[in-house]
This record gives C-alpha cells, sequence and structure tokens, in this order.
C-alpha cells in the first residue's frame, strides 16, 4: 500500500533532523525587555507561534528562553500567546514537556494556547483533550469541550479560535464558534478597547498566500469568520503557521476603515522562510490609551529586531 504524501513527507522530515535544533541558546542580559512608556502602558504580551516541540530536551530549554526572557525584562510583561503548532507529532510526551514549561510559569504570566494543524492532523480528539486540560488550569477557565475561548486580562480581551476537526492544514469553524466570537467582539469592544484575537491559519489571500502556500489559508469558514472580525473596530488578528520570517509578509491590513490588522508570527523553533529567518522571533505588544505597538524580538537570545517589519504602531480609533 502506498503511504499517503503527508505522512511519507513528515516520515523523510523525522529521519533528515538537522543538528543544530538541538542547540540550546543563551539568553543575553544587555537588551531586557523594555516598553517605549512604561509609566503609561495598559497592557503587554509577547505572541510567539509554531514551537513544534518535540519530544527532545534542548526544545524544551529553548522554549522556556522565552518566559524566562519576558519575566526577567526591565518592564512586566502581562500575557503570553502561543498562535499553534504546539508540539510536532501530536504526541503525549510532546505535550508533557510543552506544558512542563508554561505550568511552571502560569503564575507570572497568563497563557494562551490554541491547537494548530500539526496538534490536529493524526490525534485530534487525544490531543484536544490534554490541551484542553491544560488551558483550564492556566487560566481557571471551564471550556466544556470546546477548543476556543476568551479571557480578559487587564480589561482587554483576548479570543482564542481553533479547529474544531482533524485538519491536514486548514482549519474547521463551526456556526456556534463563529456566533461566539461575534458575541465576544461585541462585548469586548463596546468602550473602543482594542480586542485580540489568536487563531494558528492565517485569512486567505493575506501574508502572501496563495503564493508562499498553495493551502496554508483558514479554510472553508474563511469568509465568514473574516466578516465577522471586520465589523469591529480595533481588532488584531494573531496567526502562525506560515513561517514566514520578519519580511513584509508579516502585517496584513484586513479592514483599514475599522482598524483591523492582521500579523502573522514567525515560526519559533525553525528558521523560517523570508527576509530575517532566525528562530525564536516573535512580537511584544505594548498597548497604550490611544495606540498599540508591536515589536519584533528574538526571545531566544533575549534581544529586540533590527530592520524593516520589525516595529508597528496603530492608532486606536474612537
Amino acid at each position: 500500500m502506498k503511504v499517503p504524501f503527508f505522512i511519507e513527507k513528515y516520515i523523510k522530515q523525522f529521519r533528515a533532523m538537522n543538528p543544530k535544533y538541538d542547540i540550546i541558546y543563551t539568553l543575553s542580559q544587555d537588551d531586557p525587555v523594555a516598553f517605549r512608556d512604561s509609566e503609561n502602558v495598559k497592557l503587554s504580551f509577547a505572541a510567539i507561534a509554531d514551537t513544534h516541540l518535540p519530544n527532545r530536551e534542548s526544545a524544551e530549554k529553548n522554549l522556556e528562553n522565552a518566559f524566562l526572557d519576558v519575566i526577567n525584562g526591565k518592564d512586566r510583561t502581562d500575557a503570553l500567546l502561543l498562535a499553534g503548532d504546539i508540539a510536532d507529532y501530536g504526541l503525549k510526551n510532546e505535550y508533557e514537556r510543552f506544558f512542563r514549561v508554561f505550568n511552571k510559569y502560569k503564575n507570572d504570566l497568563k497563557l494562551f494556547v490554541t491547537m494548530g494543524n500539526h496538534d490536529a492532523r493524526f490525534f485530534y480528539k487525544s490531543a484536544s483533550r490534554i490541551v484542553n486540560s491544560e488551558i483550564e488550569g492556566l487560566l481557571g477557565i471551564k471550556l466544556h469541550g470546546k477548543p476556543y475561548y476568551s479571557c480578559d486580562v487587564n480589561g482587554y480581551t483576548f479570543i482564542v479560535l481553533c479547529t474544531e476537526k482533524a485538519v491536514l492544514e486548514k482549519a474547521y469553524i463551526s456556526k456556534e464558534q463563529i456566533e461566539f466570537l461575534d458575541k465576544e467582539l461585541s462585548r469586548a469592544t463596546t468602550d473602543g478597547k482594542p480586542c485580540f484575537v489568536m487563531c494558528h491559519q492565517p485569512f486567505a489571500f493575506t501574508h502572501g498566500l496563495p503564493e508562499v502556500w498553495k493551502t496554508g489559508d483558514m479554510g472553508e469558514q474563511n469568509d465568514e469568520v473574516r466578516a465577522v472580525m471586520e465589523k469591529y473596530r480595533n481588532v488584531f488578528f494573531i496567526n502562525g503557521h506560515l513561517h514566514g520570517g520578519v519580511c513584509h509578509y508579516v502585517e496584513e491590513i484586513l479592514n483599514k476603515e475599522n482598524n483591523v490588522v492582521s500579523l502573522s508570527i514567525p515560526g519559533y523553533r525553525k528558521e523560517n522562510n523570508f527576509g530575517q529567518v532566525d528562530a525564536g522571533v516573535g512580537y511584544i505588544c505594548e498597548v497604550y490609551d490611544n495606540k498599540v505597538i508591536f515589536r519584533a524580538r528574538n526571545f531566544l537570545t533575549g534581544r529586540y529586531m533590527t530592520g524593516e517589519y520589525t516595529e508597528f504602531c496603530y492608532e486606536i480609533l474612537k
């Protein structure tokens, strides 16, 4: 019997594991997390994606660098987001390593996680049970078997979307989840505050799609989910999945009139595909009364990135 192409692909990847991914990075102390205006920041968070954590000690230690970097910063970071592809193959021992790190720091940060296609591809039911249980413990909320949720930090709302079925690359977002998104966005944006939505998969025709990846978008419910988001003001959508690096593909304006923006976070564990390709890169977000700032940072080495597409500033519409 012929092995399906995607199984064959990952068998080859596993066999060809590059030894450089066993390097354990050392954090610099020279460029700590520090905000543009420490006295007036209302909310701050770090966003990373695609940890693809295998059952390897080096990967676990390198994931911990992100936590050590933000909690030892000059200024206090409130939360950390992981935009999917937690594990590499969706195996129990991979999640054990991953959540061992997350639980170690759950008293220091609010921690938000969503599953990606690597989590949902082979063992969706078992992976979702593990991830849901861990999320409930990390945030002190009840998911009632649903992989999507919302939680407020400092009066600002984070909404986490997630596929509800096993998927190869795209996502399946149910009508119930879309209604949940609509209701939560309505609540969260009533007073004019920005709201942050996270999902592993990006919207179609954003961040270089489909040229950079023919099947890398959200999928069948793409247009419905995007239409709901664009109804509201000051919504920031955070995704992973594309491993695009720090380049012109990072930012996408979904709706200029309502200030709805999408940011594609580079992959954390391995080198990326375009622009500055360093592993370990994500973005630090600073929220003020009148603006939202995203700044690229390498959480493996503990340094802010410099150059194009490393800083984005958005005025909050009133």
